[in-house]
C-alpha cells in the first residue's frame, strides 16, 4: 500500500466518518424535540440488543478476507459469503425469540415487536457483496463511503418525513409506537440500501452459495477467537447501559445522548483502524515488514488525533450540551466528562489490537476482554455504592484500563512498546484539560455563547497541532539516528 494510498483511504475514513456523525447529530438533535427521553431510551435498548446479537456471533468474516492469502479467491470469497448469509438468518431468529423475555424484563410491551423488526435488518445485511470484502482488502474507501453516506442521508431524510407528517396519518393515542416503528424501519431501510448498493460495486465475482473445506476451516479458525472477544467486549461494553436502563428508561436515554457524543473519538480511532491500519499492517506483514516499522507511525498519528478529539469532548461537550438540548437532558453534560476517560483508554488501545490481528492473533484480544470483564462486576459494584451512575462510569473505565494493560503486554511480547507513547500522551492530555480550565474564565469569558465553544476548539486545535509538530520532528530525528546506526555497522562490517 503506497503513501499516497494510505492518506487517500484516510481522508475518505474522516470525511465519511464526520458526514455521517454531522448528520446522527441533526438527527438526534430533531428527535429530541420530537420524541421523549423515554422513547430515545426505549430505542437505544433495541439497537444495544441488535449489536449484542451481532457481536455475540461475529466470526471476524471481513477481517480473515482481508489478512488470509486467498483473500482474492473466489472459492474463498463464495464461502466467507455463505457463512455470512447463514448468520444473518440466526441473528434474525434469536432476536424473534428474545423479544418476549426482554419485553418482560424492561417491563416495555413494545419491545415484543420493535426487537425482530430491527433484528430483520442483520438478516438483510447478511446479503451484502463479497465486492465490500474486496475493496476493504484493498483499503478502498471510496466507494464504501460514498456508499454508507449515501444511504444513511436518504434513510434520515425519510424518517424525518415520516415522523413530522405523522400527525396526519396517526391517530394521537398511537403517535408514541408509530414513532418507534418509523425509527426502527429506518435501520431495515438503510440495510436494504447498503446491501443493494454493494452489487454496483466492482467485485472478483458474483456471489454464490459455495463451500470450500480449505477456506471454511480457516473461517472458523480465525472467526472462533474473534467470536469469544467480541462477546466479552459486548458484554463489557454495554455493562452500564443495560444496568441504567433497568433503572430508568429516561435516565437511559439522557446517557445515551452524552455516550454518543464522548465515544465519537474512539469509535473514529477504531473506524481509521479498521479499514486502513489493519489493511496496512496486514501487507506490511506479508511482504515481509517488520511490525514495529510499519505500527510505530501509525500508532503515534491515531493517539494525537484521538487525544485532541477526546480533550475536546471533556472541554467542550457541556457547552455543547447546553446550547443544542433542552433541560430534559441537561445531565448528559456531566456524563459526557466522565465518558471520556473510557474513551481516551479505548482510543488508545485500539491500534494495538489491529495489530495483534493482523499477526493472526485474535486470541489475544479475547484474553484482554475476557480479563476486563472478569474485573467489571466489581468495578461497577463498588463505582455505584460509592458515586451512584458516576461512579458506575468510572467503574467502566477501570474496566479498559485492565483491558488496555493486557493488550500493552501482548504486545511488548512481539517487540512493540506502547506505554512509553501512551503515557507521554496522557500526561500532555491532562495538563490541557487542567490549563483549559485555569485559562477558560480568564481568555473566553467575555465571548457570545455561540462563538465561545468555537475560540476555545480553536484553541485546543493549535494546542494538539504543536504537540503534532513536536512529536513529527521527534519522530523524524530518531528515524534519521537508525538511518545512520545501521549506516556506521555496514561500514564497520565492510
Amino acid at each position: 500500500m503506497t503513501r499516497r494510498h494510505f492518506w487517500g483511504g484516510a481522508l475518505w475514513t474522516v470525511g465519511g466518518y464526520a458526514a455521517v456523525q454531522a448528520m446522527r447529530l441533526g438527527f438526534n438533535l430533531a428527535l429530541a424535540r420530537m420524541v421523549a427521553p423515554k422513547a430515545f431510551g426505549v430505542m437505544a435498548l433495541v439497537n444495544l440488543v441488535i449489536l449484542g446479537l451481532q457481536m455475540l456471533s461475529d466470526l471476524g468474516i471481513r477481517q480473515c478476507v482481508v489478512r488470509h492469502a486467498r483473500g482474492a479467491d473466489p472459492d474463498f470469497l463464495n464461502t466467507a459469503w455463505t457463512v455470512q448469509v447463514v448468520r444473518g438468518a440466526i441473528l434474525w431468529l434469536i432476536a424473534a425469540l428474545l423479544a418476549w423475555p426482554i419485553a418482560v424484563v424492561y417491563g416495555e410491551p413494545d419491545l415484543l415487536w420493535l426487537v425482530p423488526l430491527a433484528g430483520s435488518a442483520a438478516f438483510v445485511g447478511g446479503f451484502t457483496s463479497t465486492a465490500v470484502f474486496t475493496l476493504s482488502r484493498e483499503a478502498n474507501r471510496g466507494p464504501l463511503v460514498r456508499r454508507e453516506v449515501g444511504v444513511f442521508a436518504v434513510t434520515i431524510a425519510l424518517v424525518l418525513t415520516a415522523l413530522t407528517t405523522m400527525h396526519h396519518w396517526v391517530p394521537a393515542e398511537s403517535h408514541v409506537a408509530a414513532q418507534l416503528a418509523v425509527i426502527a424501519g429506518g435501520a431495515v431501510f438503510s440495510a436494504v440500501g447498503e446491501v443493494a448498493l454493494s452489487y454496483t460495486l466492482p467485485s472478483v465475482s458474483r456471489p454464490r452459495f459455495a463451500w470450500d473445506g480449505d477456506a471454511g476451516g480457516h473461517l472458523v479458525g480465525f472467526g472462533g477467537w474473534v467470536l469469544v472477544s467480541t462477546a466479552c467486549t459486548f458484554a463489557a461494553a454495554q455493562a452500564d447501559r443495560l444496568v441504567i436502563g433497568v433503572l430508568s428508561l429516561e435516565t437511559l436515554g439522557v446517557y445515551h445522548i452524552a455516550w454518543v457524543l464522548a465515544m465519537l473519538p474512539p469509535l473514529l480511532a477504531s473506524a481509521l483502524g479498521y479499514h486502513l491500519l489493519f489493511p496496512r499492517l496486514a501487507s506490511a506483514l506479508r511482504d515481509g515488514e517488520p511490525l514495529a516499522t510499519a505500527f510505530d507511525r501509525a500508532h503515534r498519528v491515531l493517539t494525537l488525533f484521538a487525544g485532541w478529539m477526546v480533550t475536546g469532548a471533556v472541554c467542550l461537550g457541556p457547552a455543547f450540551i447546553g446550547l443544542l438540548y433542552d433541560d430534559r437532558y441537561r445531565d448528559a453534560a456531566g456524563y459526557i466528562q466522565l465518558l471520556s476517560v473510557t474513551a481516551w483508554v479505548t482510543a488508545f488501545l485500539l491500534p494495538g489490537e489491529f495489530a495483534l490481528l493482523a499477526l493472526g492473533r485474535p486470541r489475544s484480544l479475547a484474553v484482554g476482554q475476557g480479563v476486563r470483564l472478569a474485573f467489571l462486576p466489581a468495578f461497577l459494584w463498588v463505582g455505584y455504592s460509592l458515586a451512584g451512575i458516576d461512579g458506575l462510569i468510572l467503574g467502566t473505565a477501570a474496566g479498559e484500563l485492565v483491558r488496555y494493560l493486557v493488550i500493552a503486554r501482548f504486545l511488548a511480547g512481539v517487540g512493540v512498546n506502547v506505554l512509553g507513547v501512551d503515557l507521554g500522551r496522557t500526561v500532555a492530555a491532562i495538563g490541557i484539560v487542567l490549563g483549559y480550565r485555569v485559562a477558560q474564565p480568564v481568555l473566553f469569558a467575555g465571548f457570545c455563547p455561540l462563538l465561545q465553544p468555537l475560540a476555545e476548539g480553536i484553541a485546543l486545535t493549535a494546542v494538539w497541532a504543536a504537540l503534532a509538530a513536536a512529536d513529527s520532528g521527534g519522530s523524524v530525528a530518531a528515524t534519521l539516528c537508525r538511518v545512520a546506526s545501521r549506516r556506521q555497522a555496514q561500514g564497520v562490517a565492510r
